[in-house]
């Protein structure tokens, strides 16, 4: 239960990823916040009640609303309607939960679902991170208290970006004391890779 509204799970249990070694162990599992899920959930809301707010500003002027439609008509144009809703509200969803951020004993590793049939995996060992940088802007990031955490790396990508992560000042402090080789929680000693 706490995996699934959770944007900010430290030492999570049975957690794994693409990739990851058998003595590699999550330490965290990190989404963007749940208040950057607002937009599409209030777009999800319009969408779902557009029907009757049409018909009843239709019925304010005077125009008859979905009388000139035979019921069949309607039956199939609402159905198709609900449909779209519910898919564009599904796919938010899995858009938002399946988006992670991982911080492991070896790596940092950023998944990007974007929608059924893309996804990007960009990874970066902790041994390559050379500086990290986090922002918080704007009114919502500092009321709710999320921002972005810049990974810069030796790596071939040479920046991964954390988004709209909860108290990325933590998340930073935490990714330096690993890279540091600091015992955070029982998470191994960081070593060169051989």
């Amino acid at each position: 239960m706490g995996l699934l509204y959770s944007s900010y799970i430290k030492s999570p249990k049975n957690v794994c990823f693409d990739g990851e070694d058998k003595d590699e162990q999550v330490l965290l599992v990190l989404r963007r916040h749940f208040i950057t899920n607002f937009n599409w959930v209030v777009v999800s809301i319009l969408l779902f009640n557009a029907p009757q707010i049409a018909s009843f500003i239709l019925r304010v002027n005077g125009v008859a609303t979905w009388e000139f439609l035979p019921i069949s008509y309607r039956t199939i144009l609402f159905f198709f309607w609900y449909l779209f809703s519910f898919g564009y509200f599904f796919v938010s969803f899995l858009i938002w939960y399946f988006s992670v951020y991982i911080v492991s004993s070896k790596r940092v590793v950023d998944i990007d679902f974007q929608g059924f049939t893309n996804r990007r995996f960009s990874e970066a060992l902790l041994t390559n991170i050379q500086d990290l940088t986090h922002t918080i802007n704007g009114t919502m990031q500092v009321i709710f208290h999320f921002g972005n955490l810049f990974i810069q790396t030796a790596a071939e990508k040479q920046e991964i970006e954390f988004e709209s992560i909860p108290d990325p000042a933590s998340v930073q402090d935490f990714i330096s004391d690993i890279t540091r080789g600091v015992k955070i929680d029982g998470a191994p000693d960081i070593k060169e890779p051989k």
